[in-house]
């Protein structure tokens, strides 16, 4: 007889209003057969969960796999849009928290993922607050003058925090509303062929304090928040004024930031929050 639903829970969680789907896919799970029976590839599967009106609404899809060569998990990660990502350090934070909680079973609030940018270590602080020592902080170029189709120069910090982002300090953060348009042009630009980039607008209220936002590759909008995105603002600010630990304020809640002088990998902290665990109906899947 055919399940009506999919005999595998998905749960939805959120770093500061960046939203994640995940699966435990792991060998102990019902996930390989599943999976195996539904005729899809994973992409496929990702914008099937991640859709506004067919899925959970998220912006991302994680499956959580069994960790090999000293990791304790692995992950494979897909955008809203079926692409995929190294690295993103909300859904690292989101992510430790699931297998720490939901999967359980974990001797230590130090948890080893395996991912697409290497290893990334997340620390369980309690309170619904998670510390993810993310890749390492990286200039690409600075600056980087790109031209707009409008024959306009803009100039950005290109740097990667496990994901490429382009960066650009704004004088007031109300002006990113009306660059969008700029985003969504840089974020493909010609001369980032053929990965794109991410494109994250920052303003400094006070040294030591940002407010940013990030137009993400695979999302194509602005998202509540973007865990790299936070790390890159905090990163470019950090190379103007020489601040070590940075508060960062996106859209969808608050971050800090801490850079080290004997250690390249930045510490990101922020909350994950659990929103609800959801059966996914097979007539959609057809």
């Amino acid at each position: 007889m055919k399940l009506p639903f999919l005999p595998v829970k998905i749960t939805k969680m959120s770093g500061a209003g960046n939203t994640f789907a995940f699966i435990d896919g792991r060998t102990v799970s019902a996930w390989k057969d599943v999976e195996g029976h539904l005729g899809k590839s994973r992409p496929e599967i990702a914008k099937l969960v991640c859709d506004r009106v067919l899925g959970i609404a998220t912006d991302g899809f994680i499956i959580i796999e069994d960790g090999v060569e000293g990791f304790d998990f692995n992950w494979d990660f897909y955008n809203s849009d079926g692409s995929t990502a190294e690295m993103c350090g909300n859904a690292a934070r989101c992510a430790a928290r699931y297998c720490y909680e939901h999967i359980g079973n974990m001797e230590t609030a130090n948890i080893r993922f395996k991912t697409g940018a290497g290893l990334v270590t997340a620390q369980i602080l309690g309170n619904g607050k998670i510390r993810v020592k993310m890749p390492d902080a990286k200039v690409v170029q600075n600056p980087i003058e790109l031209p707009t189709r409008s024959g306009v120069k803009e100039k950005f910090v290109l740097v990667n925090t496990g994901v490429p982002h382009l960066v650009q300090k704004i004088h007031a953060f109300q002006d990113s509303v009306h660059l969008k348009d700029l985003a969504r042009e840089m974020r493909s630009h010609e001369m980032l062929k053929p990965a794109g980039a991410n494109v994250t607008f920052y303003a400094e209220d006070e040294i030591g304090k940002i407010k940013a936002v990030t137009f993400e590759r695979g999302v194509e909008d602005y998202t509540l928040a973007c865990g790299t995105g936070a790390v890159a603002a905090a990163f470019a600010s950090s190379l103007e004024n020489h601040k070590k630990e940075i508060e960062v304020q996106m859209p969808g809640g608050v971050m800090e930031v801490h850079f080290f002088d004997n250690d390249p990998k930045p510490l990101l902290v922020g909350d994950a929050v659990f929103v609800g665990d959801f059966q996914y109906n097979l007539e959609v899947v057809r």
